[in-house]
């Protein structure tokens, strides 16, 4: 059904806001709301900012793998002390001492990935200075110092960030598509309740004048003595409700349109007006192949790839801090001393240092038992309630898609009702202006002419959710066959 056959079934509801706006007035589709939405929502600004947040997280993460260079040192400092010595014959005096000392250093560092080991290349140059009568400055530099430092039987938590952080990073980039097509329902959401507030508007105005005609009738009627008291009761008792109803549906409306505003990140000074959508295009949507969609592009699926590997970390973190450790720490490099910088690498000497640490748990009561088989029942819990969770997010999609092939027939259905329903009120109302029927089914008549407006709005309402829901499962655009992407550099 097209927009003008919308708007003569629902007669003077639709033309009679329409002729109000003004050239000032901005129109909005579902459409172009959406889009609007999509650019200028702080909605859609607070998901750009979560995608850039999880995109230099994950910038982070790969800094930690490529080599870093680093300069450290002390600024000269200066101590003058007092301090014991012992003669030789075991006799203690005290002598005074002043110096000074600078140094710096320029390091190369590298982490490596496999065995969670740090790998250094180093050289570095201190100034000591001595001030006891005549000042002596000393230089000993160490022009290179390879180092490792390589844990061993210990947990490696770079290669487990290996596996979580480029995974988390698409997540992110998976969920802010996601929080596009989310925006899309909410947007929709309150396209409606500001369409539907604004029909019943129109409903409650017509009705107070349609009211105020049938309660001037019914007075004459009364004082020729052709209708009853309680009959003129009746229709006062209408006319006074359906202007207690128009002052509730204003009331609403401006609160609906605040809220769009709000939404779409309009001013709240702008004049606006929305018309009524239609369905879209007719497209075939498969059951199976939104379910295959929906696993291969929804961030759930790769939740629980995450969930998955976490629960792993976790056993593997358990069982490597509650077992045998050990550490070595090595390092082989040249240094030289000299009291003149000049002569400061001439023939440098050896310098290597070697030290192996180690930790064995021998009894703590059981601890460390109970840590292993806590994390392992954790794992398995993880896997179990992930098993659950898959099965929920496919029957989801099924239905989803199911219900959606169901609602464009609602829409005819609900949009013949109205028809219908309009046609039928038109007849009972000619039929009263002439005494062929009474007021009250006048009055049913006019009740389900607005009921059967507002039921084809709310039948539009859940199609369009329901399109917009199954864009944000499956991540795909049935109507145009391709998938959703926005054109967005992270």
């Amino acid at each position: 059904m097209n927009k003008s056959t919308f708007y003569v079934l629902l007669g003077i509801f639709i033309g009679g806001f329409s002729s109000q706006a003004t050239a000032q007035s901005l129109v909005f589709t579902l459409e172009s709301s959406i889009e609007y939405a999509k650019q200028n929502s702080p909605l859609s600004r607070a998901a750009r900012f979560s995608v850039l947040s999880a995109k230099w997280r994950y910038s982070s993460f790969q800094a930690d793998l490529y080599p870093s260079l680093s300069l450290s040192g002390d600024a000269p400092n200066y101590n003058k002390s007092i301090f014991s010595n012992v003669l030789d014959d075991g006799t203690v005096t005290f002598s005074s001492r002043t110096q000074s000392e600078a140094s710096a250093a320029l390091s190369i560092d590298q982490n490596i990935l496999p065995t969670g080991g740090r790998l250094s290349l180093s050289s570095g140059i201190t100034r000591l200075g001595i001030f006891t009568g005549e000042n002596t400055y000393l230089w000993q530099s160490t022009p290179l110092v390879a180092s490792i430092n390589q844990p061993l039987f210990q947990f490696n938590s770079l290669k487990w960030q290996n596996k979580t952080e480029p995974l988390r990073f698409k997540i992110a980039k998976k969920q802010y598509v996601e929080d596009m097509e989310e925006l899309s329902t909410t947007v929709t959401e309150s396209y409606f309740d500001l369409l539907l507030s604004r029909i019943n508007v129109e409903a409650a105005e017509f009705n107070v004048m349609v009211n105020d005609s049938i309660f001037n009738i019914s007075q004459g009627r009364f004082q020729v003595g052709s209708i009853a008291e309680n009959e003129l009761l009746q229709s006062e008792l209408e006319f006074r409700n359906a202007r207690a109803s128009l002052t509730t549906a204003t009331l609403n409306y401006e609160r609906a349109i605040e809220n769009f505003k709000a939404l779409l990140g309009l001013d709240d000074a702008e004049d606006i007006e929305i018309t009524v959508p239609d369905v879209a295009e007719a497209f075939d949507v498969d059951v199976d192949k939104a379910q295959r969609l929906a696993t291969e592009n929804n961030s759930t699926s790769l939740l629980f790839d995450l969930n998955r590997i976490l629960a792993d970390q976790a056993y593997d973190q358990a069982a490597k801090n509650t077992g045998f450790s050990a550490n070595v720490r090595a390092s082989y490099g040249l240094n030289q001393s000299s009291p003149e910088i000049s002569e400061l690498y001439e023939d440098p000497e050896n310098r290597q240092f070697f030290t192996v640490g180690f930790e064995i748990p021998i009894f703590n009561w059981g601890k460390n038992k109970a840590e292993i088989r806590s994390a392992r029942n954790q794992q398995q819990e993880t896997a179990n309630t992930i098993a659950y969770q898959k099965l929920q997010f496919e029957l989801s999609v099924r239905s989803t898609v199911r219900e959606f092939l169901q609602l464009r027939d609602q829409v005819e259905l609900a949009r013949i009702s109205n028809d219908i329903a309009a046609r039928r009120y038109d007849v009972a109302k000619n039929r009263y202006l002439i005494g062929k029927i009474d007021i009250t089914n006048l009055f049913i008549a006019q009740s389900e002419k607005d009921r059967a407006t507002q039921n084809y709005i709310q039948a539009l309402r859940r199609y369009w959710q329901g399109y917009y829901n199954l864009r944000q499962l499956t991540l795909y655009d049935f109507e145009a066959n391709r998938p959703i992407e926005y054109e967005q550099e992270f």
